[in-house]
């Protein structure tokens, strides 16, 4: 299968159809992938573990395609980005990459002007926003705040992290070191537990380890899962083929003890 039925694949995944690359459409398509694609590690440790370091351990954009499809899965940030950029290119859209300090890969989309797109940082970010002006968005995760500085953007969670998200869009190239470093087995941020955050039935949940984690207020709330329950989130709430979960499952065991 080529990837042009593939991509049609992906949008009917989305709910979405082919349109002209308008702020309204690129709206929908971010809303779409927002709530339907997973963030995930399970296939950070699998990519990891089995992949090349000379394809910086990013699944190719056909693997891509089928993971979410028709396996359920997504990625992180570096995954995501990559593939929602194939996507948004094979739309019309002028699109390159944005960096974020420290390890965050996001997208800037041109139209009347530059557009901040991020569907990969787990937060309340429904759409484009224009690159060059201050934004606050929240929902029952958290605050996130976007302000425009003069040299650079600051981005604050609350709660959460706070980075830098530089404004000239940064080429592949000068992003592979940032890549590579993410794959670390002690440090890296996404290798450290095994986790799936996503949207049911228009609510975020995440699932780490052996825990749910529901969202209310800006507070999480926590409760143990049996491995009969994990198995049922994994599977059936979340809907991700659960042979990958278990083979990641595997890595993590040997890997992080």
């Amino acid at each position: 299968m080529n990837q042009d039925t593939k991509l049609v694949k992906f949008l009917d995944f989305l709910e979405v159809g082919v349109e002209a690359p308008t702020l309204a459409y690129l709206n929908k398509l971010v809303e779409a992938h927002q709530k339907k694609v997973r963030w995930e590690t399970i296939t950070k440790f699998i990519d990891f573990e089995e992949g090349k370091r000379e394809d910086y351990y990013l699944p190719s954009i056909d693997s891509y395609f089928d993971r979410v499809v028709d396996q359920g899965t997504g990625g992180t940030c570096w995954t995501l980005a990559q593939g929602f950029r194939y996507v948004l290119d094979a739309l019309g859209f002028q699109v390159e990459y944005l960096y974020m300090d420290p390890g965050h890969l996001c997208l800037q989309v041109m139209l009347d002007q530059p557009y901040y797109v991020d569907i990969g940082y787990c937060a309340p970010l429904y759409r484009a926003y224009p690159l060059l002006h201050s934004f606050t968005a929240e929902n029952e995760l958290e605050v996130f705040r976007y302000e425009v500085r003069e040299d650079d953007i600051l981005v604050t969670r609350e709660p959460g992290p706070t980075k830098i998200l530089g404004k000239n869009p940064v080429p592949f190239e000068e992003l592979i070191p940032h890549i590579l470093n993410s794959h670390d087995w002690q440090d890296g941020f996404a290798l450290r537990s095994l986790k799936v955050f996503g949207y049911i039935d228009d609510k975020p949940y995440q699932v780490k380890e052996n825990k749910l984690i529901t969202f209310h207020e800006k507070t999480t709330i926590e409760k143990e899962l049996s491995a009969e329950e994990v198995r049922y989130w994994i599977e059936e709430k979340f809907g991700i083929d659960f042979s990958l979960y278990e083979r990641a499952k595997e890595i993590y065991d040997k890997r992080k003890g």
